[in-house]
């Protein structure tokens, strides 16, 4: 986005079907700053995912690999609990035990660490395929119990300069016996296109916030470097414990219809614009009063069904 973008407050045509484009304008006129009924103290809202919607790629499994490859978590008997004993906890804390307290570079090429890498990695992919989306989100965010919060805020800079670097690309994660290996995506990247549109709903005195499955404190780091205001991130929290998080997920936790209730819970209003990528993201688009925009990223036909039944707008994805 240029300088002159920013400044003006304009949609770019960019990547946006045109009667998309064209039914954000009329949205903007309808309801922003310069339209009769504005009222300042209760600005139109809009909702926004993350993960395939506001960025290429999902932030929340890019950290969990991430912490997964480099061992920053807290192996202790709760950690180790976390994973179901039918997926292989034993063998994998095992895997773990055989490299704990050597340095990535000499552990890198190991069995040990391979094993404990994909076994680790292919609990979270099978919860999601046995169990849900919600099973797999949860599994991810609790990952992060045992921590402080001072070290979840180090790790989420780290995680952010490592992805936002990163080729957006594929990587393979070696199998370790009795684990597969498994071909997972690289690297984050904003799309431009919804950078502009964060920037024009504001100029038009929108109040824009991010509904994301992906725990929060990643997607909160994310929002400061694009200077997105990072109280209007909603997502996967813990409780925390003197200055530790627990394993104990706030509710509601915001997946499928918990993303609807906890935006209806901290805003109190429906928002008049919703974007998303995924039938988690359905409650909010249907309860929105206005714009609902379903993003077609090519493997997602149940909600691009409901998008049709419901005469909302298809929005392909935008490109990097």
């Amino acid at each position: 986005m240029t300088q002159s973008e920013q400044q003006h407050g304009e949609l770019q045509p960019g990547a946006w079907k045109p009667e998309v484009h064209a039914a954000i304008l009329a949205l903007l006129d309808e309801h922003g700053v310069n339209s009769p009924g504005y009222d300042p103290e209760k600005p139109p809202l809009a909702t926004l995912d993350c993960d395939e919607t506001l960025i290429c790629n999902d932030i929340g499994e890019a950290m969990l690999r991430y912490m997964v490859t480099r061992r920053r978590f807290h192996a202790d008997r709760g950690f180790w609990q976390l994973i179901p004993e039918r997926l292989g906890r034993d063998a994998i804390q095992a895997a773990f035990s055989a490299v704990a307290g050597r340095n990535d570079a000499e552990v890198k090429d190991t069995a040990a660490f391979r094993r404990f890498r994909a076994g680790l990695i292919n609990v979270y992919e099978t919860l999601r395929e046995q169990e849900g989306n919600e099973a797999a989100y949860v599994f991810a965010a609790r990952t992060l119990r045992g921590l402080h919060e001072k070290s979840v805020a180090e790790l989420v800079e780290d995680v952010l300069d490592y992805e936002l670097d990163r080729p957006v690309g594929q990587e393979e994660i070696a199998s370790g016996p009795p684990f597969t290996g498994l071909i997972v995506p690289t690297g984050i990247r904003v799309y431009r296109e919804m950078l502009n549109l964060v920037d024009v709903l504001d100029a038009h005195g929108f109040q824009t916030w991010i509904v994301t499955s992906s725990n929060a404190y990643v997607v909160r780091g994310l929002a400061r470097r694009i200077h997105f205001p990072e109280e209007r991130v909603l997502g996967i929290e813990l409780s925390v414990q003197s200055g530790m998080l627990t394993d104990r997920v706030n509710d509601p936790t915001p997946i499928g219809e918990g993303k609807l209730e906890l935006f209806l819970d901290t805003v109190g209003r429906s928002p008049v614009l919703a974007v998303g990528d995924s039938m988690n993201d359905f409650d909010l688009l249907e309860n929105c009063e206005g714009v609902s925009i379903a993003i077609d990223r090519g493997d997602n036909d149940e909600l691009l069904e409901r998008a049709a039944e419901y005469e909302w707008h298809i929005q392909p994805s935008f490109p990097v």
